[in-house]
C-alpha cells in the first residue's frame, strides 16, 4: 500500500472518529467515551500528519511549493 492510499484511508477513518465524536449527547455519563474517542483523533491526526511530511519528503518537496501549488493542480501530484 502506498502512503497516499494509506492517507486516504486515514481521512476516512478520520471522518467515522469525527462523526462519532460529534454525534455522541454532551453528557457526564459520556465523559469518558468523549474523551476516548478525542484522544484516538488526536493520534490520528498526528500519524496523518507524520505520513503526508514523508510523503513531502520523499518528493523533495519543500514548503513554498506546497503553498504555491493551485488545489486543483496539487490533485494529480
Amino acid at each position: 500500500m502506498k502512503y497516499k492510499e494509506i492517507v486516504n484511508k486515514l481521512e476516512e477513518i478520520e471522518g467515522q472518529l469525527d462523526d462519532s465524536f460529534y454525534s455522541l449527547p454532551e453528557w457526564d455519563g459520556n465523559s469518558d467515551g468523549r474523551s476516548s474517542l478525542d484522544g484516538a483523533r488526536n493520534d490520528l491526526y498526528h500519524l496523518k500528519d507524520e505520513i503526508e511530511r514523508t510523503i513531502l519528503d520523499e518528493n523533495d518537496v519543500t514548503i513554498e511549493e506546497v503553498m504555491n501549488t493551485s488545489p486543483t493542480l496539487a490533485k494529480g501530484l
